[in-house]
């Protein structure tokens, strides 16, 4: 299984209003969105713009777990995607153990961007996600395109 890394290009709010991240093929073409919740959206990208809330927010807590039980997150994988639902693995190690943890994608990304973790996607799964994105972006009017990756990102 050759895996592909993926980085996240933006967060923005879709024509209907929903929130969604946009992961790209770093250094290539391929693209996908996964629609998230606010709350998600909300965490990534203050994260990215370097913007830090009064009180430390979930993923924050959950990184300070990692960091006090001594844990490493070493990589975000997006496994698949069933009926519109994707999913994710954290694969975090302690010492010499290396275990992968279900997860969210949204809430993987949010704490993949904390410390800098890479995100992979399997080179097939990327190569059918992107077509369906491609075909989406066909069907759409020219109004109904995501917000541009150079319009302010939501909180």
């Amino acid at each position: 299984m050759e895996l592909v890394e993926l980085q996240v290009e933006t967060v923005a709010i879709d024509w209907r209003g929903y929130p969604v991240v946009k992961l790209r093929e770093k250094g290539g073409p391929r693209a996908i969105f996964i629609w998230i919740g606010l709350a998600e959206a909300s965490a990534i990208s203050m994260q990215m713009e370097g913007q830090r809330p009064p009180r430390p927010m979930t993923h924050d807590l959950i990184v300070s777990l990692l960091s006090h039980f001594g844990v490493q997150l070493e990589r975000v994988t997006i496994t698949d995607v069933r009926d519109a639902t994707y999913f994710a693995e954290l694969t975090v190690t302690m010492g010499d153990v290396e275990k992968a943890i279900d997860c969210r994608p949204s809430d993987a990304i949010a704490i993949a961007v904390r410390v800098d973790a890479p995100i992979f996607i399997e080179d097939g799964l990327l190569d059918r996600l992107d077509a369906a994105r491609q075909e989406t972006e066909k069907e759409l009017s020219s109004k109904a395109m995501l917000v541009d990756s150079d319009e302010p990102t939501i909180h």
